[in-house]
C-alpha cells in the first residue's frame, strides 16, 4: 500500500475511480473539495488500480472515509480491513469514522465485530429516480402539485438558465449563505465544500445551471455521471428561500433537463428522514442507504 497526498496523487486517484468506481461520489474533484480546516485528503494505493480516500485530523488523530474504496466488488472489504488495520496498528489512529453503502458496512460489522468497538451514528437514504417515467407534460393527478407549481413560475418570472461560472462567486456565495442558514445542521457543515466548489470553477461537474428569475440568479444546481453506470448525481442543489416553492421548481427543472441530455436514472443524494420526504415528491424509483459509524479499538 502506497500512500499519497491527495493533490500530488491525483493521476492515480482518477485512474483508481475511471476503473472501479460505482457511487454517486465516486469523483475525485467531489473528494477534493471536502478537504478543509482539519481535514486534509489522501490516497491510498492498494495496486493494479485499487484505492481509498480518507480523510485525516491530525488534532484528534481521527480518519473519515466517505464512500471512498474503489475497487471490485469482491475486493472492497479487503482494502477496507487494510486500511483499518494500518491505522490502528501502524498509525496508532484513535478512531475511524466512516460512511459506506448498507451492503458493505453489514459485511464490515461481521468482520469488525469481535475486535473493535462500533457505534452507528445515523443512515441516510438515497433517492433514485428513474426519467422514462417522468411525464414532460406533467400530466395526471401524479403530478399535479409540481405542475401547479411549475406552471405559477413560468406565468410569474421570467426564467432563463445561466452557466455559473459566468456569475460573479460574490453572487453565487450570497444564494449559499442564504441556503446555508435555513438548512439543518449536517447540511451547514458543508459549507466549506461549496465554497471550494464555486473557489474551482465548477471543476469536476458535467453538469451545471444557474436559474435566474426577473434577471436574480437565486439558485445553482450540478452534478456528474457516476462512473461505470448510467446514472447522473445530482449531488449540488442551493437554492436562496426567496420564492416559495423554489427548491421544487428548481429540482423538476433540473431532473426534466437530464431526462433531456439523455440521462435513464438520476440519484439525488443522500438525506436524512426528514429531507427524504422532500424529495419523494418527486417519485423515486428506488432508495438505497449508507450508514455513518465510527470504529475505535476496544482497548
Amino acid at each position: 500500500m502506497k500512500i499519497y497526498d491527495i493533490i500530488k496523487g491525483r493521476r492515480k486517484a482518477v485512474i483508481s475511480i475511471s476503473k472501479y468506481g460505482f457511487f454517486p461520489e465516486h469523483n475525485y474533484y467531489n473528494y477534493l473539495y471536502l478537504q478543509g480546516k482539519g481535514k486534509k485528503g489522501f490516497f491510498f494505493d492498494f495496486g493494479e488500480g485499487k484505492g481509498l480516500i480518507a480523510f485525516h485530523n491530525q488534532k484528534n488523530s481521527t480518519w473519515r472515509i466517505i464512500n471512498g474504496i474503489f475497487a471490485p466488488s469482491g475486493e472492497r472489504l479487503k482494502v477496507l480491513l487494510d486500511f483499518i488495520d494500518w491505522a490502528f496498528r501502524e498509525k496508532g489512529s484513535k478512531r475511524i469514522f466512516a460512511e459506506l453503502p448498507e451492503e458493505l458496512k453489514t459485511d464490515a460489522f461481521r468482520k469488525l465485530r469481535g475486535s473493535y468497538r462500533l457505534n452507528t451514528n445515523y443512515l441516510l437514504h438515497w433517492p433514485v429516480y428513474n426519467l422514462e417515467k417522468l411525464d414532460e407534460k406533467l400530466a395526471g393527478k401524479k403530478w399535479k402539485k409540481l405542475r401547479n407549481i411549475n406552471n405559477r413560475f413560468c406565468k410569474s418570472f421570467r426564467i432563463a438558465i445561466k452557466d455559473p461560472r459566468k456569475v460573479s462567486r460574490e453572487v453565487l456565495k450570497g444564494i449559499l449563505l442564504r441556503w446555508t442558514r435555513r438548512r439543518y445542521p449536517r447540511d451547514r457543515a458543508n459549507y466549506g465544500y461549496y465554497t471550494n466548489l464555486i473557489g474551482e470553477n465548477f471543476k469536476g461537474l458535467d453538469v451545471i445551471r444557474a436559474v435566474s428569475l426577473d434577471g436574480e440568479v437565486c439558485a445553482f444546481s450540478g452534478g456528474w455521471a457516476v462512473p461505470n453506470s448510467k446514472t447522473f448525481y445530482s449531488g449540488v442543489g442551493i437554492f436562496d428561500y426567496k420564492h416559495k416553492d423554489l427548491g421544487d421548481f428548481v429540482n423538476l427543472d433540473d431532473l426534466l433537463y437530464l431526462k433531456r441530455l439523455g440521462y435513464r436514472h438520476v440519484d439525488l443524494g443522500g438525506s436524512e428522514e426528514s429531507l427524504l420526504n422532500f424529495k419523494k415528491k418527486f417519485g423515486p424509483e428506488k432508495i438505497h442507504k449508507t450508514y455513518v459509524f465510527s470504529i475505535s479499538p476496544k482497548n
